[in-house]
Protein backbone atom coordinates (compact mmCIF):
# COMPACT_ATOMS: atom_id res chain seq x y z
CA UNK A 1 0.00 0.00 0.00
CA UNK A 2 1.22 3.34 -1.32
CA UNK A 3 1.65 6.19 1.52
CA UNK A 4 -0.36 8.95 0.90
CA UNK A 5 2.08 12.52 0.65
CA UNK A 6 2.59 14.44 3.86
CA UNK A 7 0.52 17.26 2.48
CA UNK A 8 -2.65 15.32 0.91
CA UNK A 9 -3.15 13.60 4.52
CA UNK A 10 -3.98 17.21 6.75
CA UNK A 11 -6.48 17.76 3.98
CA UNK A 12 -7.93 14.96 3.36
CA UNK A 13 -8.52 15.16 7.41
CA UNK A 14 -10.08 18.73 6.81
CA UNK A 15 -12.31 17.24 4.60
CA UNK A 16 -13.61 14.24 6.31
CA UNK A 17 -14.15 17.29 9.33
CA UNK A 18 -15.68 19.70 6.76
CA UNK A 19 -18.24 17.06 6.17
CA UNK A 20 -19.14 15.92 9.51
CA UNK A 21 -18.36 18.72 11.54
CA UNK A 22 -18.87 21.99 8.96
CA UNK A 23 -19.22 24.55 12.06
CA UNK A 24 -17.06 25.62 14.96
CA UNK A 25 -19.36 26.92 17.54
CA UNK A 26 -18.43 29.51 20.20
CA UNK A 27 -20.29 29.89 23.58
CA UNK A 28 -20.78 33.90 23.68
CA UNK A 29 -23.02 35.92 26.00
CA UNK A 30 -23.92 39.18 24.54
CA UNK A 31 -25.25 42.18 26.95
CA UNK A 32 -26.26 45.61 25.80
CA UNK A 33 -27.11 48.23 28.00
CA UNK A 34 -27.58 45.81 30.46
CA UNK A 35 -29.81 43.92 28.80
CA UNK A 36 -28.61 40.05 27.67
CA UNK A 37 -29.48 39.35 24.29
CA UNK A 38 -31.37 35.87 23.99
CA UNK A 39 -29.06 32.83 23.75
CA UNK A 40 -26.85 32.44 20.74
CA UNK A 41 -24.89 30.05 19.87
CA UNK A 42 -22.12 31.47 17.16
CA UNK A 43 -21.47 28.62 14.19
CA UNK A 44 -18.21 29.92 12.64
CA UNK A 45 -17.16 27.98 9.35
CA UNK A 46 -14.63 25.76 9.05
CA UNK A 47 -12.22 27.47 6.69
CA UNK A 48 -13.32 30.84 8.34
CA UNK A 49 -12.05 29.41 11.56
CA UNK A 50 -8.77 28.18 9.96
CA UNK A 51 -8.59 31.47 8.68
CA UNK A 52 -8.84 33.27 12.24
CA UNK A 53 -6.04 30.72 13.83
CA UNK A 54 -3.66 31.18 11.25
CA UNK A 55 -4.19 34.76 11.72
CA UNK A 56 -3.63 35.09 15.39
CA UNK A 57 -7.49 34.93 15.88
CA UNK A 58 -10.53 36.24 15.41
CA UNK A 59 -10.16 39.68 17.01
CA UNK A 60 -6.96 39.79 14.58
CA UNK A 61 -8.78 38.62 11.80
CA UNK A 62 -11.81 40.73 12.48
CA UNK A 63 -9.48 44.12 12.38
CA UNK A 64 -8.06 42.63 9.29
CA UNK A 65 -11.42 42.15 7.37
CA UNK A 66 -12.76 45.93 8.80
CA UNK A 67 -10.14 47.31 6.28
CA UNK A 68 -12.15 46.22 3.35
CA UNK A 69 -15.75 45.48 4.97
CA UNK A 70 -17.99 47.13 6.99
CA UNK A 71 -18.70 45.68 10.89
CA UNK A 72 -21.68 43.65 9.65
CA UNK A 73 -20.00 42.25 6.46
CA UNK A 74 -16.96 41.31 9.06
CA UNK A 75 -19.44 39.54 11.83
CA UNK A 76 -21.21 37.79 9.47
CA UNK A 77 -17.90 36.13 7.77
CA UNK A 78 -17.18 35.13 11.90
CA UNK A 79 -19.88 33.88 12.36
CA UNK A 80 -23.48 32.50 10.20
CA UNK A 81 -25.58 35.42 10.62
CA UNK A 82 -24.10 37.32 13.16
CA UNK A 83 -23.78 40.50 11.89
CA UNK A 84 -27.64 40.46 10.60
CA UNK A 85 -28.59 39.48 14.12
CA UNK A 86 -26.31 42.14 16.46
CA UNK A 87 -27.11 44.68 13.82
CA UNK A 88 -30.61 44.53 14.08
CA UNK A 89 -30.19 44.02 18.09
CA UNK A 90 -28.16 47.15 17.98
CA UNK A 91 -30.65 49.00 15.78
CA UNK A 92 -33.79 47.80 17.93
CA UNK A 93 -32.26 49.61 20.86
CA UNK A 94 -31.45 53.13 18.63
CA UNK A 95 -33.12 56.32 20.26
CA UNK A 96 -32.81 59.00 17.18
CA UNK A 97 -31.28 62.48 18.13
CA UNK A 98 -34.27 65.20 17.69
CA UNK A 99 -33.08 68.76 16.36
CA UNK A 100 -34.45 71.55 17.84
CA UNK A 101 -36.52 73.54 15.51
CA UNK A 102 -38.08 77.09 16.11
CA UNK A 103 -41.11 79.08 15.13
CA UNK A 104 -41.09 82.30 13.47
CA UNK A 105 -43.86 84.10 15.23
CA UNK A 106 -43.71 87.04 13.06
CA UNK A 107 -43.71 89.91 15.75
CA UNK A 108 -41.33 92.31 16.91
CA UNK A 109 -41.77 91.43 20.86
CA UNK A 110 -40.58 87.57 21.44
CA UNK A 111 -40.38 86.94 17.48
CA UNK A 112 -39.40 82.99 17.82
CA UNK A 113 -40.50 80.67 20.21
CA UNK A 114 -37.89 77.32 20.36
CA UNK A 115 -38.26 73.41 20.97
CA UNK A 116 -35.44 72.37 22.51
CA UNK A 117 -32.93 69.23 21.30
CA UNK A 118 -33.04 66.00 22.95
CA UNK A 119 -29.85 63.68 22.12
CA UNK A 120 -30.27 60.10 20.82
CA UNK A 121 -28.77 57.08 21.68
CA UNK A 122 -27.28 53.90 19.75
CA UNK A 123 -24.64 51.04 20.13
CA UNK A 124 -21.42 50.69 18.07
CA UNK A 125 -21.64 47.82 16.01
CA UNK A 126 -17.66 47.81 15.42
CA UNK A 127 -17.67 48.07 19.40
CA UNK A 128 -19.92 45.19 19.32
CA UNK A 129 -17.76 43.53 16.59
CA UNK A 130 -14.42 43.88 18.30
CA UNK A 131 -15.53 42.61 21.66
CA UNK A 132 -17.28 39.73 20.13
CA UNK A 133 -14.58 38.43 18.17
CA UNK A 134 -12.19 39.15 21.67
CA UNK A 135 -14.85 36.29 23.42
CA UNK A 136 -14.55 34.09 20.21
CA UNK A 137 -11.16 33.40 21.07
CA UNK A 138 -11.50 33.10 24.77
CA UNK A 139 -15.04 32.75 25.64
CA UNK A 140 -17.12 34.92 28.26
CA UNK A 141 -19.54 37.58 27.93
CA UNK A 142 -19.28 41.02 26.73
CA UNK A 143 -20.76 43.85 27.64
CA UNK A 144 -21.66 46.75 25.54
CA UNK A 145 -23.42 50.66 26.32
CA UNK A 146 -24.57 52.42 23.65
CA UNK A 147 -23.28 55.67 23.14
CA UNK A 148 -25.05 59.13 23.09
CA UNK A 149 -25.96 60.67 19.44
CA UNK A 150 -25.80 64.58 19.68
CA UNK A 151 -28.63 66.48 17.32
CA UNK A 152 -27.46 68.16 14.42
CA UNK A 153 -29.08 71.27 15.77
CA UNK A 154 -29.35 73.18 19.59
CA UNK A 155 -31.73 75.56 20.28
CA UNK A 156 -28.62 77.70 21.14
CA UNK A 157 -27.65 77.47 17.07
CA UNK A 158 -31.14 78.17 16.25
CA UNK A 159 -30.90 81.46 18.84
CA UNK A 160 -27.14 81.94 17.06
CA UNK A 161 -29.06 82.36 13.49
CA UNK A 162 -31.94 84.19 14.64
CA UNK A 163 -29.78 87.00 16.76
CA UNK A 164 -30.93 90.89 16.52
CA UNK A 165 -28.62 91.96 13.55
CA UNK A 166 -30.36 95.46 13.62
CA UNK A 167 -33.23 97.59 13.57
CA UNK A 168 -35.05 101.39 13.12
CA UNK A 169 -37.42 103.31 13.87
CA UNK A 170 -38.96 106.21 12.50
CA UNK A 171 -41.61 108.84 13.60
CA UNK A 172 -44.94 109.67 11.39
CA UNK A 173 -46.91 111.56 14.01
CA UNK A 174 -47.18 114.74 11.69
CA UNK A 175 -48.82 112.60 9.34
CA UNK A 176 -52.71 112.79 8.33
CA UNK A 177 -54.43 109.58 8.50
CA UNK A 178 -54.40 108.51 4.96
CA UNK A 179 -50.52 108.65 5.14
CA UNK A 180 -50.16 106.68 8.59
CA UNK A 181 -52.31 104.20 6.66
CA UNK A 182 -50.07 103.50 4.11
CA UNK A 183 -47.02 102.95 5.70
CA UNK A 184 -48.76 100.59 7.92
CA UNK A 185 -50.10 98.63 4.80
CA UNK A 186 -46.53 98.66 3.41
CA UNK A 187 -44.75 97.47 6.74
CA UNK A 188 -47.60 94.79 7.11
CA UNK A 189 -46.43 93.24 3.48
CA UNK A 190 -42.88 93.00 4.74
CA UNK A 191 -43.55 92.12 7.89
CA UNK A 192 -42.69 88.38 8.09
CA UNK A 193 -40.43 88.22 5.13
CA UNK A 194 -37.73 85.40 5.51
CA UNK A 195 -34.97 85.41 2.73
CA UNK A 196 -32.48 82.70 2.08
CA UNK A 197 -29.13 83.05 1.66
CA UNK A 198 -28.59 84.88 -1.25
CA UNK A 199 -31.85 85.51 -2.18
CA UNK A 200 -32.88 89.38 -2.84
CA UNK A 201 -35.60 91.19 -1.07
CA UNK A 202 -37.62 93.18 -3.97
CA UNK A 203 -39.33 96.21 -1.77
CA UNK A 204 -41.63 96.60 -5.06
CA UNK A 205 -42.19 92.56 -5.30
CA UNK A 206 -43.33 92.39 -1.78
CA UNK A 207 -45.71 95.85 -1.30
CA UNK A 208 -46.71 95.21 -4.71
CA UNK A 209 -48.41 98.12 -6.63
CA UNK A 210 -49.57 100.70 -4.78
CA UNK A 211 -53.06 101.18 -5.94
CA UNK A 212 -56.32 102.06 -5.21
CA UNK A 213 -57.15 98.28 -5.69
CA UNK A 214 -55.40 97.12 -3.27
CA UNK A 215 -55.91 99.10 -0.54
CA UNK A 216 -53.46 102.26 -0.91
CA UNK A 217 -54.84 105.57 -0.21
CA UNK A 218 -54.47 109.09 -1.68
CA UNK A 219 -51.55 111.66 0.45
CA UNK A 220 -48.24 113.39 -0.15
CA UNK A 221 -45.75 111.97 -2.29
CA UNK A 222 -42.52 114.27 -3.70
CA UNK A 223 -42.36 114.54 -7.36
CA UNK A 224 -39.64 116.35 -9.12
CA UNK A 225 -38.73 117.78 -5.84
CA UNK A 226 -42.19 119.26 -5.02
CA UNK A 227 -45.08 117.56 -2.78
CA UNK A 228 -48.20 116.29 -4.98
CA UNK A 229 -50.64 114.57 -4.39
CA UNK A 230 -50.19 110.73 -5.09
CA UNK A 231 -51.95 107.24 -4.07
CA UNK A 232 -49.51 105.12 -2.12
CA UNK A 233 -48.25 108.64 -0.40
CA UNK A 234 -46.19 107.68 3.04
CA UNK A 235 -44.80 104.16 1.66
CA UNK A 236 -41.74 105.99 1.43
CA UNK A 237 -41.06 106.33 5.26
CA UNK A 238 -41.38 102.41 4.74
CA UNK A 239 -38.77 101.68 2.93
CA UNK A 240 -36.37 104.29 4.10
CA UNK A 241 -37.34 102.71 7.66
CA UNK A 242 -36.04 99.15 6.67
CA UNK A 243 -33.07 100.69 4.50
CA UNK A 244 -32.05 102.05 7.24
CA UNK A 245 -32.57 98.91 9.39
CA UNK A 246 -30.78 97.17 6.54
CA UNK A 247 -27.70 98.97 6.70
CA UNK A 248 -27.54 98.94 10.81
CA UNK A 249 -27.68 95.19 10.21
CA UNK A 250 -24.04 95.25 8.18
CA UNK A 251 -26.07 94.05 4.73
CA UNK A 252 -25.06 96.63 1.60
CA UNK A 253 -27.96 97.38 -0.39
CA UNK A 254 -28.24 96.53 -4.06
CA UNK A 255 -30.32 99.49 -5.32
CA UNK A 256 -31.47 102.45 -2.89
CA UNK A 257 -32.37 105.76 -3.98
CA UNK A 258 -32.74 109.67 -2.61
CA UNK A 259 -35.96 111.58 -2.83
CA UNK A 260 -35.40 114.69 -5.08
CA UNK A 261 -35.43 117.14 -1.77
CA UNK A 262 -34.57 116.08 1.71
CA UNK A 263 -37.50 114.53 4.23
CA UNK A 264 -38.29 115.53 7.31
CA UNK A 265 -38.20 111.63 9.33
CA UNK A 266 -33.81 111.33 8.47
CA UNK A 267 -31.21 112.90 7.75
CA UNK A 268 -29.85 113.63 4.38
CA UNK A 269 -28.64 110.32 2.33
CA UNK A 270 -30.35 108.16 4.50
CA UNK A 271 -33.73 108.53 3.00
CA UNK A 272 -34.55 105.76 0.31
CA UNK A 273 -37.52 106.54 -2.11
CA UNK A 274 -39.04 103.92 -4.15
CA UNK A 275 -42.03 104.19 -7.00
CA UNK A 276 -43.13 102.12 -9.93
CA UNK A 277 -39.89 102.98 -11.74
CA UNK A 278 -37.63 102.57 -8.31
CA UNK A 279 -36.93 99.82 -6.04
CA UNK A 280 -34.83 99.08 -2.96
CA UNK A 281 -33.30 95.62 -3.06
CA UNK A 282 -30.93 93.82 -1.14
CA UNK A 283 -29.71 90.23 -0.55
CA UNK A 284 -29.26 88.11 2.09
CA UNK A 285 -25.48 88.36 2.29
CA UNK A 286 -25.41 85.81 5.12
CA UNK A 287 -25.14 81.78 5.36
CA UNK A 288 -28.21 81.39 7.44
CA UNK A 289 -31.84 82.78 6.57
CA UNK A 290 -32.37 86.44 7.02
CA UNK A 291 -35.87 86.95 9.27
CA UNK A 292 -37.70 90.82 9.06
CA UNK A 293 -40.17 91.87 11.22
CA UNK A 294 -42.24 95.41 11.41
CA UNK A 295 -44.29 97.38 13.67
CA UNK A 296 -46.46 99.99 13.63
CA UNK A 297 -46.88 101.16 17.29
CA UNK A 298 -48.58 104.56 18.12
CA UNK A 299 -46.52 106.97 15.70
CA UNK A 300 -43.81 104.74 14.67
CA UNK A 301 -42.71 102.20 12.54
CA UNK A 302 -40.07 99.98 13.66
CA UNK A 303 -38.58 97.39 11.35
CA UNK A 304 -36.04 94.76 12.65
CA UNK A 305 -33.62 91.81 11.18
CA UNK A 306 -33.18 88.75 12.74
CA UNK A 307 -30.34 86.45 11.31
CA UNK A 308 -26.56 85.61 11.96
CA UNK A 309 -25.26 88.62 13.18
CA UNK A 310 -22.21 90.31 12.39
CA UNK A 311 -19.54 90.88 14.50
CA UNK A 312 -19.24 94.25 16.60
CA UNK A 313 -21.73 97.37 15.79
CA UNK A 314 -22.56 99.08 13.24
CA UNK A 315 -23.39 102.85 13.12
CA UNK A 316 -24.39 105.48 10.38
CA UNK A 317 -23.57 109.65 10.10
CA UNK A 318 -25.41 112.26 7.51
CA UNK A 319 -22.84 114.40 6.72
CA UNK A 320 -23.64 117.52 4.65
CA UNK A 321 -20.86 118.68 2.59
CA UNK A 322 -22.71 121.54 0.78
CA UNK A 323 -25.23 123.92 0.99
CA UNK A 324 -27.18 124.86 -2.52
CA UNK A 325 -28.66 128.50 -2.09
CA UNK A 326 -31.86 129.00 -4.51
CA UNK A 327 -32.76 131.74 -6.82
CA UNK A 328 -35.58 133.72 -7.35
CA UNK A 329 -37.40 133.63 -10.68
CA UNK A 330 -40.36 134.94 -12.20
CA UNK A 331 -43.18 132.52 -13.70
CA UNK A 332 -41.05 132.11 -16.83
CA UNK A 333 -38.20 130.78 -14.81
CA UNK A 334 -36.01 133.93 -15.64
CA UNK A 335 -33.89 135.00 -12.71
CA UNK A 336 -34.43 137.99 -10.80
CA UNK A 337 -32.47 140.36 -9.18
CA UNK A 338 -34.65 142.93 -7.93
CA UNK A 339 -37.40 141.85 -6.09
CA UNK A 340 -39.66 144.98 -5.86
CA UNK A 341 -43.10 145.09 -7.03
CA UNK A 342 -42.96 141.75 -6.79
CA UNK A 343 -45.37 139.16 -5.11
CA UNK A 344 -43.85 135.73 -3.62
CA UNK A 345 -45.96 132.70 -5.37
CA UNK A 346 -43.93 129.87 -4.17
CA UNK A 347 -41.53 129.81 -1.63
CA UNK A 348 -37.77 128.22 -2.78
CA UNK A 349 -35.71 125.54 -0.67
CA UNK A 350 -31.90 125.45 -0.55
CA UNK A 351 -30.25 122.21 -1.98
CA UNK A 352 -27.84 119.99 -0.10
CA UNK A 353 -25.27 117.81 -1.40
CA UNK A 354 -24.74 114.94 1.57
CA UNK A 355 -22.59 111.85 1.91
CA UNK A 356 -23.51 108.84 4.69
CA UNK A 357 -20.61 106.95 6.37
CA UNK A 358 -21.22 103.88 8.04
CA UNK A 359 -18.67 103.07 10.78
CA UNK A 360 -17.88 99.33 12.01
CA UNK A 361 -16.64 99.17 15.22
CA UNK A 362 -15.00 95.11 16.47
CA UNK A 363 -12.91 95.03 19.46
CA UNK A 364 -12.93 98.61 19.49
CA UNK A 365 -11.20 99.32 16.32
CA UNK A 366 -13.45 101.09 13.59
CA UNK A 367 -13.37 100.86 10.15
CA UNK A 368 -15.75 103.84 8.31
CA UNK A 369 -17.00 103.64 4.33
CA UNK A 370 -18.60 105.86 2.44
CA UNK A 371 -22.11 104.57 1.03
CA UNK A 372 -23.15 106.93 -0.67
CA UNK A 373 -23.41 111.03 -1.51
CA UNK A 374 -26.75 112.77 -3.02
CA UNK A 375 -27.44 116.02 -4.67
CA UNK A 376 -30.92 117.48 -3.65
CA UNK A 377 -31.42 120.57 -5.75
CA UNK A 378 -32.19 123.55 -4.80
CA UNK A 379 -35.81 124.70 -5.51
CA UNK A 380 -36.26 128.25 -7.13
CA UNK A 381 -38.69 130.45 -5.73
CA UNK A 382 -41.17 131.94 -8.21
CA UNK A 383 -42.19 135.70 -7.72
CA UNK A 384 -44.93 137.48 -9.89
CA UNK A 385 -44.49 139.99 -12.90
CA UNK A 386 -44.28 143.67 -11.35
CA UNK A 387 -47.42 145.01 -10.97
CA UNK A 388 -47.76 148.45 -12.83
CA UNK A 389 -47.40 151.69 -11.19
CA UNK A 390 -50.67 153.64 -11.20
CA UNK A 391 -50.01 157.41 -11.54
Amino acid sequence: MKKLPLLVLPLLLLCLFAAFAPYVKHEVTVVIDGETLEGREIRTEVAHDIRARRAGGYAVLYRRLRAKYTPKEALDYLGVGLGDYLSAECERRKVDPLDATLEWTKRISDPFIYYKERAGRQADLDEVGRKVARAMDRGGTVSIASKEVAPAVTASDLKARTALMGEYTTDFRTSGENRRHNISLAAAAVNGTVLSPAEIFSFNAVVGERTAERGFRTANIILNGEFTKGVGGGVCQASTTLYNAVLLSGLTPLSAAAHSRPVSYVATSRDCTVSSATDFTFANETADPLYIAAEIKGSKVTFRLYGRKHEGRYTLKSEVLERLPYLATDESGAVLNDLTGRTLLKAGHEGVRSVLYRSHTVDGVTTTVRIRENRYPPRSAVYSEVEPQIT
